[in-house]
């Protein structure tokens, strides 16, 4: 179950920096400013990512 919602995270950030990027024709975030609070989004989805893939869910076994 981790390394699924690992791998939801990382499709999520990656599609959030490809929206934010001017690679696609989509107008979602118009403005400087509308891009701040999803890169910081986006970089917590992949942070959360990484610590799942890493965690391999070794926490949850110790209980």
């Amino acid at each position: 179950m981790p390394q699924l919602l690992s791998w939801l995270n990382v499709m999520a950030g990656l599609i959030l920096f490809f929206a934010m990027s001017g690679i696609s024709e989509w107008i979602i975030f118009a403005s400087p400013q509308a891009k701040v609070f999803p890169f910081f989004i986006a970089i917590l989805l992949l942070l959360n990512a990484v610590y799942l893939a890493l965690a391999k869910g070794e926490f949850w076994a110790r209980r």
